[in-house]
């Protein structure tokens, strides 16, 4: 609690410093400056004011009330000095300028720096017979004493020392890239025809005890992750939706980063396609859950199997996992990349007689090896199957 006044209120010695124990009591001049007897009385209410000033530091500020100006326009004939109004609400017109504006002028009264101005107000000349407001000047001022007696009193806390620790979280972005067989960054957008293996890394800062967790993936032609159409990869929490029709899985890693391959597809009507994988990630626990889980589908033993922990939390891929979350995490999306619907003639088989009238067998060429695909509709997109 502090008290401020331009004149010393109590003899200066009893602030001297004087041998003691440090427990003396307060000196009754004292005691009656710093620790006040309270009556009980509440101060004088301001609620009948129509201007009021309040000085800062270097800051002036004037609250007038709508209603002394009458049914004029305030706003646009109301002056503090040289400046405008600030802001306005309802019932009242505000100024709050810097003391060195609006023509504020200074000088010495008495041992005190003064600033002052004038609010002034100079409504229009009526049109009729009958006048509705009235101008009026008004003198403001802020007083500041050149020299302040401060007197404080306070307390001595007794400090309790301990120690409190806390994980500090990194603020750097997930990051989602295209990778190589070799999981070497690609410099380029790579170009892949249909069925050939694409190979992605999501990654992040991560503590301690902390693992990555893809939520949800989708492909679009486009920058944008809310654009049309779309084909989801990951869903329900970490379900690798796409895994159901091909090759694409979720693949252990033990550097924390989350990688994962998807067959390259086109959406149905497209020839070559430029697509973008757009993902929703959190960081987690590192033992995985119903809500935070890198899930495959293995089509030889018909079940979801997770990457790196217990396939028990896979049990919910076929149904619902939890309440759709993905709007509560941000979406980041990798660079663009080309796929190309290059097909070739297989070969006919010599012995085999062809069916009059049949179309040849069509083979994509799949980096790796030759099989044989064929063509399906399935939802918004296209899906490939082994024949």
């Amino acid at each position: 609690m502090f008290l401020d006044s331009d004149l010393p209120l109590v003899h200066r010695d009893y602030f001297s410093p004087a041998r003691g124990s440090g427990q003396e009591p307060l000196p009754d001049p004292v005691r009656q400056l710093l620790l006040p007897v309270r009556t009980g009385t509440d101060p004088t209410s301001l609620s009948g004011a129509t201007v009021r000033t309040s000085c800062e530091r270097n800051r002036m500020q004037l609250q007038v009330d709508r209603r002394v100006l009458g049914l004029g326009e305030p706003v646009t004939h109301l002056r503090l000095g040289s400046c405008r109004v600030s802001r306005s609400t309802q019932d009242l017109l505000y100024f709050e300028h810097e003391l060195h504006m609006c023509g504020t002028r200074r000088k010495m009264l008495q041992n005190r720096i003064v600033y002052f101005n004038e609010l002034r107000y100079d409504p229009p000349e009526p049109r009729g017979p009958v006048r509705r407001t009235a101008p009026f000047r008004l003198p403001v001022a802020c007083y500041f004493n050149r020299f302040v007696y401060s007197y404080k009193i306070g307390y001595q806390p007794k400090v309790q020392i301990r120690k409190v620790l806390k994980t500090m979280k990194n603020s750097s972005r997930f990051i989602l890239t295209l990778r190589n067989a070799e999981w070497e960054e690609l410099s380029r957008p790579p170009h892949y025809v249909l069925g050939e293996p694409m190979f992605f890394q999501a990654e992040t800062f991560l503590s301690d005890g902390e693992r990555l967790y893809v939520h949800s993936c989708h492909v679009t032609p486009e920058t944008s992750h809310l654009s049309s159409p779309q084909h989801p990869v990951i869903k329900n929490f970490g379900c690798m939706e796409e895994s159901r029709n091909s090759r694409s899985r979720f693949l252990p890693h033990r550097t924390g980063a989350v990688r994962f391959s998807v067959d390259a597809f086109l959406f149905k009507g497209a020839a070559a396609q430029q697509l973008y994988m757009h993902c929703a990630m959190s960081v987690g626990g590192a033992k995985p859950t119903p809500t935070a889980k890198s899930c495959s589908y293995d089509s030889k033993t018909r079940r979801w199997v997770e990457a790196s922990g217990s396939d028990s939390v896979c049990g919910c891929c076929e149904s619902s996992c939890g309440a759709d979350g993905s709007a509560e995490n941000e979406v980041f999306s990798s660079t663009s990349w080309t796929v190309d619907p290059q097909v070739r003639s297989m070969t006919p088989n010599r012995n085999r007689k062809k069916a009059e009238g049949a179309e040849p067998e069509l083979r994509w060429p799949v980096r790796g090896g030759g099989e044989a695909w064929v063509e399906e509709e399935a939802g918004p997109g296209l899906q490939m199957m082994k024949r």
